[in-house]
Protein backbone atom coordinates (compact mmCIF):
# COMPACT_ATOMS: atom_id res chain seq x y z
CA UNK A 1 0.00 0.00 0.00
CA UNK A 2 1.20 3.67 -0.75
CA UNK A 3 -0.09 4.89 2.29
CA UNK A 4 0.33 8.98 2.90
CA UNK A 5 0.62 10.60 6.40
CA UNK A 6 1.63 14.04 7.00
CA UNK A 7 1.11 17.55 7.73
CA UNK A 8 -1.55 19.78 5.91
CA UNK A 9 -3.57 23.01 6.05
CA UNK A 10 -7.65 22.70 6.17
CA UNK A 11 -8.83 26.11 5.80
CA UNK A 12 -6.69 28.11 7.96
CA UNK A 13 -6.37 25.59 10.44
CA UNK A 14 -3.44 22.62 11.56
CA UNK A 15 -4.03 19.45 10.42
CA UNK A 16 -3.26 15.96 9.51
CA UNK A 17 -3.75 14.31 6.07
CA UNK A 18 -3.79 10.22 5.69
CA UNK A 19 -4.70 9.40 2.22
CA UNK A 20 -4.77 5.88 -0.02
CA UNK A 21 -5.43 5.35 -3.24
CA UNK A 22 -9.06 4.99 -2.15
CA UNK A 23 -9.76 7.15 1.01
CA UNK A 24 -8.51 10.88 2.27
CA UNK A 25 -9.20 11.67 5.44
CA UNK A 26 -8.43 14.86 7.45
CA UNK A 27 -8.18 15.18 11.32
CA UNK A 28 -7.80 18.38 12.85
CA UNK A 29 -5.83 17.32 16.69
CA UNK A 30 -6.57 20.50 18.34
CA UNK A 31 -10.29 20.88 17.55
CA UNK A 32 -10.89 18.39 19.97
CA UNK A 33 -9.24 15.60 17.61
CA UNK A 34 -12.34 16.05 15.02
CA UNK A 35 -12.18 14.24 11.31
CA UNK A 36 -13.49 16.44 9.25
CA UNK A 37 -12.94 14.92 5.87
CA UNK A 38 -13.49 11.70 5.05
CA UNK A 39 -13.47 10.85 0.91
CA UNK A 40 -13.76 8.58 -1.28
CA UNK A 41 -11.95 9.36 -4.00
CA UNK A 42 -13.10 7.04 -7.18
CA UNK A 43 -16.32 9.17 -6.70
CA UNK A 44 -15.31 12.06 -4.80
CA UNK A 45 -17.87 11.67 -2.47
CA UNK A 46 -18.08 13.30 0.88
CA UNK A 47 -19.13 11.36 3.69
CA UNK A 48 -18.56 13.56 6.41
CA UNK A 49 -21.32 16.47 6.93
CA UNK A 50 -20.03 20.14 6.27
CA UNK A 51 -16.92 19.08 6.13
CA UNK A 52 -15.60 21.17 3.10
CA UNK A 53 -18.75 24.00 3.90
CA UNK A 54 -18.10 26.05 6.79
CA UNK A 55 -15.41 27.61 9.03
CA UNK A 56 -13.58 25.54 11.47
CA UNK A 57 -13.45 26.76 15.25
CA UNK A 58 -12.30 25.36 18.43
CA UNK A 59 -15.19 24.99 21.05
CA UNK A 60 -14.97 25.56 24.46
CA UNK A 61 -14.89 23.21 27.13
CA UNK A 62 -18.31 22.55 28.54
CA UNK A 63 -20.02 24.54 25.42
CA UNK A 64 -23.01 22.78 23.82
CA UNK A 65 -22.30 21.00 21.29
CA UNK A 66 -25.49 21.19 18.78
CA UNK A 67 -24.64 24.67 19.40
CA UNK A 68 -21.22 24.56 18.20
CA UNK A 69 -19.94 22.13 15.66
CA UNK A 70 -22.65 19.46 14.07
CA UNK A 71 -20.35 18.18 11.27
CA UNK A 72 -17.14 15.61 11.03
CA UNK A 73 -16.65 12.40 13.43
CA UNK A 74 -15.99 12.96 17.07
CA UNK A 75 -15.60 10.82 19.83
CA UNK A 76 -18.09 11.04 23.00
CA UNK A 77 -16.77 10.17 26.37
CA UNK A 78 -17.15 9.63 29.50
CA UNK A 79 -21.13 10.60 28.42
CA UNK A 80 -23.10 11.85 25.62
CA UNK A 81 -25.99 13.56 27.40
CA UNK A 82 -24.33 16.54 30.15
CA UNK A 83 -24.79 14.90 33.50
CA UNK A 84 -23.39 14.83 37.18
CA UNK A 85 -21.23 11.54 37.85
CA UNK A 86 -22.74 8.84 39.86
CA UNK A 87 -20.22 6.47 41.14
CA UNK A 88 -19.33 7.63 44.85
CA UNK A 89 -15.72 8.78 45.64
CA UNK A 90 -14.12 11.91 44.85
CA UNK A 91 -15.69 12.54 41.62
CA UNK A 92 -19.34 11.99 42.66
CA UNK A 93 -21.59 14.76 41.12
CA UNK A 94 -18.63 16.54 39.30
CA UNK A 95 -20.43 17.76 35.93
CA UNK A 96 -19.86 16.27 32.72
CA UNK A 97 -20.66 18.46 29.82
CA UNK A 98 -22.91 18.02 27.05
CA UNK A 99 -21.31 15.62 24.00
CA UNK A 100 -18.30 14.56 26.93
CA UNK A 101 -15.22 16.28 27.56
CA UNK A 102 -13.01 14.70 24.04
CA UNK A 103 -14.40 17.34 21.40
CA UNK A 104 -13.73 20.10 23.22
CA UNK A 105 -10.13 19.92 24.08
CA UNK A 106 -6.79 19.58 22.09
CA UNK A 107 -5.02 16.51 21.63
CA UNK A 108 -1.92 15.78 21.05
CA UNK A 109 -0.46 13.62 18.12
CA UNK A 110 2.27 11.61 16.93
CA UNK A 111 2.81 10.26 12.90
CA UNK A 112 3.83 6.76 11.98
CA UNK A 113 4.43 5.22 7.86
CA UNK A 114 0.76 4.08 7.65
CA UNK A 115 -1.10 5.26 11.74
CA UNK A 116 -1.86 8.31 13.52
CA UNK A 117 -2.09 8.27 17.15
CA UNK A 118 -4.23 11.41 19.20
CA UNK A 119 -4.86 11.32 22.63
CA UNK A 120 -5.97 13.51 25.26
CA UNK A 121 -6.63 13.36 29.12
CA UNK A 122 -10.08 13.84 31.31
CA UNK A 123 -10.23 17.01 33.05
CA UNK A 124 -13.75 16.42 35.07
CA UNK A 125 -12.08 12.65 35.13
CA UNK A 126 -8.94 10.96 36.00
CA UNK A 127 -8.50 9.61 32.23
CA UNK A 128 -6.32 9.36 29.34
CA UNK A 129 -7.90 8.43 25.72
CA UNK A 130 -5.55 7.43 22.84
CA UNK A 131 -7.64 7.16 19.27
CA UNK A 132 -5.00 5.37 16.81
CA UNK A 133 -6.34 5.35 12.75
CA UNK A 134 -4.62 3.21 10.21
CA UNK A 135 -5.18 1.44 6.86
CA UNK A 136 -6.19 -1.96 6.77
CA UNK A 137 -6.22 -1.91 3.14
CA UNK A 138 -6.59 0.87 0.65
CA UNK A 139 -10.23 0.82 1.17
CA UNK A 140 -10.23 0.29 5.18
CA UNK A 141 -9.60 2.31 7.81
CA UNK A 142 -9.56 0.87 11.70
CA UNK A 143 -9.83 3.02 14.63
CA UNK A 144 -8.10 1.15 17.63
CA UNK A 145 -9.03 2.71 20.43
CA UNK A 146 -7.37 2.61 24.11
CA UNK A 147 -8.64 4.37 27.57
CA UNK A 148 -6.26 3.93 30.67
CA UNK A 149 -7.45 4.88 34.35
CA UNK A 150 -4.45 6.18 36.14
CA UNK A 151 -5.82 6.98 39.88
CA UNK A 152 -6.68 5.43 42.83
CA UNK A 153 -9.99 4.51 42.66
CA UNK A 154 -12.20 3.46 40.16
CA UNK A 155 -13.95 5.24 37.41
CA UNK A 156 -17.44 4.51 35.25
CA UNK A 157 -17.66 5.80 31.56
CA UNK A 158 -18.32 4.90 28.00
CA UNK A 159 -17.86 5.90 24.42
CA UNK A 160 -19.86 6.30 21.55
CA UNK A 161 -18.78 7.18 17.66
CA UNK A 162 -20.05 10.18 16.53
CA UNK A 163 -19.72 10.46 13.00
CA UNK A 164 -22.10 12.61 11.10
CA UNK A 165 -22.52 11.37 7.93
CA UNK A 166 -23.65 13.53 5.06
CA UNK A 167 -27.23 11.58 3.89
CA UNK A 168 -29.50 12.20 0.85
CA UNK A 169 -33.45 11.23 -0.46
CA UNK A 170 -31.29 7.99 -1.78
CA UNK A 171 -29.99 7.18 1.20
CA UNK A 172 -30.72 3.73 2.87
CA UNK A 173 -29.75 2.60 6.56
CA UNK A 174 -28.58 -0.94 6.73
CA UNK A 175 -28.21 -2.55 9.82
CA UNK A 176 -27.56 -6.42 10.45
CA UNK A 177 -30.90 -9.03 9.39
CA UNK A 178 -30.86 -10.38 12.81
CA UNK A 179 -31.85 -6.76 14.66
CA UNK A 180 -35.35 -7.16 14.94
CA UNK A 181 -35.74 -3.87 16.47
CA UNK A 182 -35.28 -0.64 18.14
CA UNK A 183 -36.05 1.84 20.87
CA UNK A 184 -36.59 4.85 20.36
CA UNK A 185 -35.26 7.17 22.77
CA UNK A 186 -36.05 10.76 21.01
CA UNK A 187 -39.49 10.25 18.89
CA UNK A 188 -39.16 13.71 16.60
CA UNK A 189 -42.60 14.21 15.40
CA UNK A 190 -42.97 10.46 13.49
CA UNK A 191 -42.04 7.99 16.41
CA UNK A 192 -43.21 7.48 20.28
CA UNK A 193 -39.87 7.91 23.00
CA UNK A 194 -40.01 4.65 25.13
CA UNK A 195 -41.62 2.71 21.89
CA UNK A 196 -39.42 -0.45 19.98
CA UNK A 197 -40.11 -0.60 16.38
CA UNK A 198 -39.57 -3.29 13.98
CA UNK A 199 -36.86 -3.18 12.23
CA UNK A 200 -37.40 -3.87 8.53
CA UNK A 201 -35.21 -2.97 5.74
CA UNK A 202 -37.88 -1.23 3.63
CA UNK A 203 -40.58 -1.33 5.85
CA UNK A 204 -43.15 1.87 5.79
CA UNK A 205 -44.07 2.74 9.56
CA UNK A 206 -45.02 6.10 9.59
CA UNK A 207 -46.41 8.60 6.96
CA UNK A 208 -45.61 6.66 3.83
CA UNK A 209 -41.61 6.61 5.00
CA UNK A 210 -39.59 3.72 5.06
CA UNK A 211 -37.97 3.49 8.69
CA UNK A 212 -35.31 2.87 6.98
CA UNK A 213 -34.91 6.34 4.55
CA UNK A 214 -34.74 9.72 5.45
CA UNK A 215 -37.60 12.19 5.01
CA UNK A 216 -36.49 15.47 3.21
CA UNK A 217 -35.17 17.98 4.99
CA UNK A 218 -38.19 20.13 5.06
CA UNK A 219 -39.70 17.87 7.88
CA UNK A 220 -37.60 19.50 10.18
CA UNK A 221 -37.74 16.48 12.19
CA UNK A 222 -34.54 14.29 14.09
CA UNK A 223 -34.85 10.74 15.63
CA UNK A 224 -32.51 8.54 17.54
CA UNK A 225 -33.01 4.91 18.26
CA UNK A 226 -30.88 2.06 20.22
CA UNK A 227 -30.28 -1.52 19.89
CA UNK A 228 -30.14 -1.91 23.58
CA UNK A 229 -29.50 -5.97 23.63
CA UNK A 230 -26.61 -7.16 21.86
CA UNK A 231 -26.88 -8.50 18.64
CA UNK A 232 -24.58 -11.25 16.77
CA UNK A 233 -23.10 -8.96 14.18
CA UNK A 234 -21.28 -5.41 14.38
CA UNK A 235 -22.08 -3.80 11.23
CA UNK A 236 -23.93 -1.12 10.56
CA UNK A 237 -23.60 1.14 7.40
CA UNK A 238 -25.05 3.88 4.57
CA UNK A 239 -26.28 2.73 0.89
CA UNK A 240 -26.71 5.53 -2.19
CA UNK A 241 -29.29 3.72 -3.99
CA UNK A 242 -28.43 5.87 -6.94
CA UNK A 243 -24.80 5.41 -7.40
CA UNK A 244 -24.36 2.48 -5.33
CA UNK A 245 -21.80 4.39 -2.90
CA UNK A 246 -21.48 3.20 0.51
CA UNK A 247 -20.07 3.58 3.91
CA UNK A 248 -19.77 0.49 6.15
CA UNK A 249 -18.40 0.30 10.02
CA UNK A 250 -17.81 -3.28 12.00
CA UNK A 251 -17.00 -4.12 15.45
CA UNK A 252 -16.54 -6.94 17.63
CA UNK A 253 -20.21 -7.01 19.74
CA UNK A 254 -18.57 -8.37 22.64
CA UNK A 255 -16.51 -5.09 22.54
CA UNK A 256 -19.15 -2.76 21.32
CA UNK A 257 -22.51 -4.53 22.28
CA UNK A 258 -24.50 -1.42 21.76
CA UNK A 259 -25.56 0.55 19.26
CA UNK A 260 -27.04 4.04 18.40
CA UNK A 261 -28.50 5.29 15.64
CA UNK A 262 -29.40 9.17 15.25
CA UNK A 263 -31.36 10.83 12.43
CA UNK A 264 -31.42 14.32 11.47
CA UNK A 265 -33.97 15.54 8.68
CA UNK A 266 -33.56 19.59 8.30
CA UNK A 267 -34.03 19.63 12.44
CA UNK A 268 -30.77 20.94 14.02
CA UNK A 269 -29.79 22.64 10.64
CA UNK A 270 -30.86 22.55 7.02
CA UNK A 271 -28.98 19.08 6.41
CA UNK A 272 -29.76 15.33 6.15
CA UNK A 273 -27.48 12.98 8.20
CA UNK A 274 -26.99 9.71 9.92
CA UNK A 275 -25.14 8.97 13.19
CA UNK A 276 -24.12 5.26 13.13
CA UNK A 277 -22.94 5.07 16.86
CA UNK A 278 -21.05 1.73 17.91
CA UNK A 279 -20.90 2.24 21.73
CA UNK A 280 -20.00 0.30 25.15
CA UNK A 281 -22.86 2.11 26.90
CA UNK A 282 -26.62 2.12 27.12
CA UNK A 283 -27.70 4.95 26.82
CA UNK A 284 -27.22 8.22 26.86
CA UNK A 285 -26.61 9.87 29.78
CA UNK A 286 -23.73 8.34 32.01
CA UNK A 287 -26.13 8.68 34.84
CA UNK A 288 -28.46 6.47 33.38
CA UNK A 289 -26.22 4.30 32.40
CA UNK A 290 -24.57 3.48 35.09
CA UNK A 291 -28.39 2.48 36.84
CA UNK A 292 -28.59 0.53 33.86
CA UNK A 293 -25.35 -1.17 34.43
CA UNK A 294 -24.19 -0.95 31.27
CA UNK A 295 -21.04 0.96 31.62
CA UNK A 296 -17.15 0.29 31.42
CA UNK A 297 -16.21 0.52 34.52
CA UNK A 298 -11.93 0.76 34.82
CA UNK A 299 -10.05 -0.57 38.21
CA UNK A 300 -7.19 1.70 39.29
CA UNK A 301 -5.14 1.12 37.38
CA UNK A 302 -6.72 -0.48 34.29
CA UNK A 303 -8.01 0.15 30.98
CA UNK A 304 -9.87 -0.94 28.44
CA UNK A 305 -9.45 -1.20 24.19
CA UNK A 306 -11.93 -1.73 21.39
CA UNK A 307 -12.00 -0.86 17.66
CA UNK A 308 -14.10 -0.45 14.59
CA UNK A 309 -13.10 -0.92 10.74
CA UNK A 310 -14.50 1.68 8.49
CA UNK A 311 -14.90 0.93 4.70
CA UNK A 312 -15.45 2.66 2.04
CA UNK A 313 -16.51 1.85 -1.76
CA UNK A 314 -18.98 1.89 -4.35
CA UNK A 315 -21.19 -1.25 -5.21
CA UNK A 316 -22.92 -0.62 -9.11
CA UNK A 317 -24.64 -3.70 -9.06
Amino acid sequence: MNIIVKQTDFRGSYAILMESAAIKLIVLPQAGGSIVSLQYKETGKEWLVNALGEGIRQASYGDTFSEEMMHGWDECFPTIDACHYPLPGSYEHAHLPDHGELWSVPWTYSMAEHSLVTETSGKALPYSFTRTISFIDEQTLRFSYLVRNPSEEPITAFWCAHPLFSATEHTQIRLPPELDSVLCVVGGKRYEKGKSYKWNQGAVVHSGMAIDRLAPISAKDSRKFYAGIPFATGLAGLYEQDTGEFVQLSWLVKELPYFGLWINEGHYNDKLMVALEPCNGFYDSLDEAHKRKKTLLLEPGASASWSIHVKLGVDYR
